[in-house]
């Protein structure tokens, strides 16, 4: 015990460099172990994070100066990465091995320190191989300052419910939902290389860390089947998913190249075999009262899922979504929200009935029919729900009735407006397309395999940078503006969960066919109705457009304020270590210094 204090004495002396922000200081320490785990009721080995997973909630204000020390104490290499936090002016803390930092050995440690400049709900996780399955992630929320403009006045001109929604937002409360395999992140990449294709078949979904094994009766998976799904069966020549409501492997074999593929290596249990379990459920609190007419409830709904994209829904309550990735948006009134892998949403919730309501999750993506769920319960004086509530969406997802409205992210408008330039100073296209086996996908026509980075013992940020264009990494000069053409050139292709590290992109524009234009001013002037430069959304984690019969296309445009060294990737776990990523050398011309402490670590 006196050795830590000690140890973390001497990282609190150097811990505060000489040019940040005169603002509170806020401290964290976690440390990470690997042991037996439960949070479906099956136990199997996982990443805690303080003898928990998901991790404690790192909580602070904007503009404080955060200082994360991670102690490896488990039997992996491992790093943290702070999902949608723009790291301005500390890219040595955006926690990518072999691009921003070495990384941690076990029984090593390391030191996070960043401004927390943006207001908002993020999270962090590893960027190690595949260890958000593993478990290791968990919420960050920063409260916006006093004066920050908020949107409460769209969803009502009432000042009492205003300074409700203030109150409720100031009390938020985290919901991280994630997917989850009984398998180990290693056995699960073991398995894609021994068999060719990737296991997209989950068990359970968690919300806050808990959940439970629900096996779905043959009849009611058929009867709810998309086209889509129907489509895929008949591409790998099957009549119907597994005993786990899975694709069968056959199918996903078919996807890729089948010569690559050796069924027999998929170990029992990976796609069929379910086994209900009586794993905890997760109960979200809180109180309501007759006279009171203004209970609210604010949610940020946390994407870190592993797999698959899901439909969010709360029985019987509106939501209205106020924030997208952590900014706020003007407020859609919706029933229904997508949710894929990085998304974080803030919900307001207006209470007004006491009882215990199903908050759904429901997977919406093709490999797979998967549901879970939480429970909201309303404590109070009113009148109670006397039977199960009623659901908004089916078990895959699709809405029950017209009335149900779905969050529609593609007019979810910043507030207040972001200035964006009408034009770019570069653009770049990238080829996304499967690379050979099921689980082998390339960002830009040329796979970027992790292991690559993660062997170099020297991270690309360390070093002096050299103007590079190529099919895996894109260097740009600082204070321009670039437009990034994600086409989808394989037929067909799921929507892919894309990540960009640094600063949010807007969301301009997007199509199906090619993109033969060589800019985007060209493309606008053919195809004005394609495209959004007036209110865009903003965001650092956004969908790829699904290519079923036509390749697609989708334009982003960010501008370069914060050189570093970044990554742009899919956040499905197998496609990035199947090689779905891009090297991001964001203002080359301005490359930042990395302080002494961080280049002569000693690990």
């Amino acid at each position: 015990m006196l050795l830590l204090l000690l140890f973390a004495r001497l990282l609190a002396a150097w811990s505060l460099p000489t040019n940040a922000p005169p603002t509170q200081v806020r401290e964290f320490d976690l440390v990470v172990t690997w042991a037996k785990h439960a949070p479906d009721g099956f136990s199997r080995n996982m990443f805690l994070i303080n003898e928990q997973s998901p991790g404690p909630t790192i909580e602070v204000e904007q503009n404080d100066w955060v200082i994360v020390r991670v102690k490896n104490k488990s039997c992996y290499n491992t790093t943290i990465h702070f999902h949608g936090i723009e790291m301005l002016g500390t890219p040595w803390s955006d926690g990518v091995p072999g691009l921003s930092q070495r990384a941690i050995p076990p029984g090593g440690h390391f030191v996070y320190q960043f401004s927390a400049s943006q207001y908002g709900s993020y999270w962090y996780h590893s960027h190690f191989h595949g260890q958000i399955e593993d478990g290791l992630y968990g919420p960050v929320i920063i409260h916006p300052l006093p004066e920050s403009q908020k949107p409460f006045h769209l969803i009502s001109s009432d000042p009492v419910a205003i300074a409700a929604m203030v109150r409720a937002e100031r009390n938020v409360k985290p919901v991280a939902i994630a997917d989850l395999n009984h398998f180990t992140s290693e056995e699960k990449w073991n398995m894609a290389l021994a068999s060719g294709i990737e296991d997209s078949c989950y068990d359970s979904i968690l919300f806050n860390g808990k959940g439970r094994v629900q096996c779905l009766a043959a009849a009611e998976v058929a009867a709810n089947l998309s086209d889509e799904q129907k489509a895929y069966l008949a591409l790998g020549n099957a009549t119907s998913m597994t005993d786990k409501s899975c694709l069968p492997p056959k199918v996903l074999a078919a996807l890729g190249d089948p010569s690559q593929s050796n069924l027999s290596a998929i170990p029992a249990g990976a796609f069929t075999g379910c086994k209900e379990t009586k794993g905890s459920i997760e109960v979200l609190r809180t109180q309501y009262s007759e006279l009171d007419t203004q209970n609210w409830l604010s949610l940020t709904i946390i994407g870190s899922l592993n797999f698959i994209t899901a439909m969010v829904s709360i029985d019987e309550h509106d939501m209205w979504i106020y924030s997208m990735d952590g900014a706020y948006i003007e407020p859609q009134k919706a029933q229904a929200l997508v949710l894929t892998n990085g998304d974080r949403y803030g919900i307001m919730v207006n209470i007004k009935k006491v009882g215990k309501f199903n908050i759904r999750c429901n997977a919406v993506s093709a490999p797979q029919v998967l549901t879970g769920h939480a429970i909201l319960e309303v404590q109070g004086y009113g009148k109670s729900n006397e039977s199960e509530s009623q659901p908004y969406i089916s078990i895959t997802g699709v809405p029950l009735s017209k009335n149900v409205t779905v969050f529609n992210q593609d007019i979810a408008a910043p507030f207040p407006p972001e200035p964006i330039s009408k034009t770019a100073d570069a653009l770049y296209k990238l080829n996304m397309r499967l690379d050979g086996a099921s689980y082998l996908w390339a960002l830009n026509s040329t796979r970027l395999m992790p292991a690559t980075l993660d062997s170099d013992k020297t991270p690309i940020l360390f070093k002096k940078p050299e103007v590079v264009h190529d099919n895996t990494t894109i260097s740009t000069r600082n204070g321009t503006w670039i437009d990034l053409v994600l086409f989808a050139s394989t037929i067909p292709m799921p929507p892919h969960p894309i990540h960009k590290h640094n600063n949010k992109i807007f969301q301009i524009g997007g199509g199906d066919g090619d993109f033969p234009w060589a800019s985007v001013e060209e493309a606008i002037n053919e195809k004005p109705e394609l495209f959004n430069l007036i209110n865009p959304p903003r965001r650092d984690s956004f969908a790829s457009r699904p290519a079923i019969n036509s390749t697609t296309w989708i334009v982003v445009r960010y501008q370069v304020v914060n050189p570093g060294a970044w990554l742009l990737h899919c956040h499905i776990s197998n496609h990035l270590l199947g090689g779905m990523s891009v090297i991001i050398q964001d203002g080359v011309d301005k490359w930042p210094k990395v302080p002494e402490k961080y280049l002569d670590w000693k690990f």
